[in-house]
């Protein structure tokens, strides 16, 4: 399987939450990381396959519906894919939308992910973060 067909259904498992398919992607050796810094990896620096599939089911809970949109660009290099792109998600119990802007580092061996660094807009992540702590 090529490397941008692995991030193409990444993000379709993603957008509909089945963790059944995102596992069957994740390496054995799998490590997530949000970036940049300063949103504190979203509670950990760093994730292995279990920690971050627990972590997605926790946002689920919040984030009710997500949607990554047809990304804005992507660069394959030998074993790596960068992709920019939009996301969309529902959070009903807020009562808000929550866009978001990510650039995903995705490194691919064997048909299965090894790593992915997460960056993604921190203005939105901290004004969801407080509007949960809010509510």
């Amino acid at each position: 399987m090529s490397s941008t067909t692995v991030v193409s259904q990444y993000f379709e498992y993603l957008n509909s939450y089945n963790f059944d398919g995102l596992t069957s992607l994740l390496a054995a050796n799998f490590k997530h990381e949000f970036r940049p810094a300063s949103i504190s990896g979203m509670g950990a620096p760093s994730r292995n396959a279990a920690q971050f599939l627990d972590w997605l089911k926790n946002l689920k809970g919040l984030i009710v519906s997500l949607n990554f949109n047809t990304p804005v660009e992507t660069i394959v290099a030998d074993g790596s894919v960068v992709v920019h792109v939009h996301s969309a998600g529902e959070t009903p119990s807020l009562a808000k939308s929550f866009p978001n802007e990510h650039l995903f580092i995705f490194h691919i061996s064997g048909g299965k992910i090894t790593s992915i660094k997460e960056f993604m807009d921190s203005k939105y992540v901290a004004q969801l973060a407080q509007d949960a702590g809010d509510a």
